[in-house]
């Protein structure tokens, strides 16, 4: 590690990231996507395929599709009502065992792939293999190709039902204007809260609609790569129960845009005499610090993962610890 900063690569391809989107606006992917889709549609994935997976089953269902999202570690019981079905199966690698065994299972009428890599055993079985185009990725929590799948999943649901504002030029302007964040000093206030953050014993992140998958991505990386006990919960089921928990050890951070912020107001006003820690990515709310760049609503989901992203990255900083290379986690979980 020597002449290198903790958690380089990850840093590294975080910035990276409105390029890849460029690059996907100026391709053909996204309407590749949206014209294999049908009527019944189940997505599958693990980990953060998982959450990308919850987030394109909402982006679909707004379009009257019907279309759910299952882990595919739960595939081997839960998989009656999934059977034969058009499936999108989303895997970084394309070598995940759970997402292959999930395939296994379901018996797709139709196989669409969703990998970062094109000559992998899930890009090579589907009918409809889609590389998301991200590029190398070294870094162990997934950055560039998390940010490639939503965009991908987010414009293709709009395609299906031919009548919205995400599309090539908002998501150059989405990139351009992420990018310019980045080189901003206003990544500093990122920073700042990151530290608060790492010091904390207990992170919660609140989301409701496409928030919520967006809330439960948050988490994890913060786990991977800082080691930090975080959850990742529906913003108004937060109340019944959960908010139990927070003390003023806790930091509490909600994805908020205007059709969130109904379901975020109320904890967030309960947890604060608390002394917790509050945070918002997105919008932003009375009394309560905001992160991370304003983008329109077509694609506001890239800005709340890349600013999510940079809090675990400048968490892990804070605690000492190499985001690269997390402990007991490889780049892909392969059975042996």
């Amino acid at each position: 590690m020597s002449g290198q900063r903790l958690g380089e690569n990850f840093e590294r391809e975080i910035r990276e990231q409105p390029d890849v989107w460029e690059r996907i606006a100026h391709s053909d992917k996204a309407s590749t996507l949206a014209e294999a889709i049908d009527d019944n549609v189940v997505l599958v994935g693990s980990g953060s395929s998982y959450f990308l997976a919850e987030l394109g089953a909402l982006a679909l269902r707004r379009r009257h599709v019907g279309a759910h999202a299952l882990a595919a570690t739960e595939a081997r019981l839960d998989h009656g009502a999934y059977e034969r079905r058009t499936t999108i199966a989303i895997s970084q690698s394309g070598r995940s065992t759970d997402v292959l065994e999930a395939i296994d299972i379901l018996q797709p009428s139709r196989l669409i792939a969703l990998t970062n890599q094109a000559q992998s055993p899930l890009a090579t079985r589907a009918q409809v293999p889609i590389d998301v185009g991200a590029g190398p990725e070294l870094a162990v929590p997934a950055s560039k190709s998390v940010s490639a799948t939503a965009c991908l999943l987010l414009w293709a649901a709009s395609l299906v039902e031919a009548r919205s504002s995400r599309g090539e030029q908002s998501l150059v302007q989405t990139a351009q204007s992420v990018r310019a964040w980045l080189a901003s000093d206003e990544t500093a206030t990122v920073a700042q809260a990151s530290a608060r953050i790492a010091a904390c014993s207990s992170v919660v992140f609140l989301g409701s609609d496409y928030g919520l998958p967006i809330a439960r991505e948050a988490a994890l990386k913060l786990k991977e790569a800082a080691y930090l006990h975080t959850e990742g919960l529906p913003a108004g089921e937060f109340r019944h129960g959960s908010i139990a928990m927070v003390d003023s050890s806790t930091a509490v951070v909600g994805i908020a845009d205007e059709d969130a912020m109904a379901a975020l107001e109320r904890p967030l006003h309960d947890v604060e005499q608390s002394g917790a820690a509050r945070y918002t990515i997105g919008m932003s709310w009375d009394g309560v610090q905001r992160l991370g760049p304003r983008l329109d609503i077509a694609f506001n989901t890239l800005g709340w993962l890349v600013t999510a992203q940079l809090i675990a990255l400048d968490a892990s900083r804070t605690r000492g610890i190499d985001a690269d290379k997390p402990r007991g986690l490889t780049k892909a979980l392969v059975d042996e």
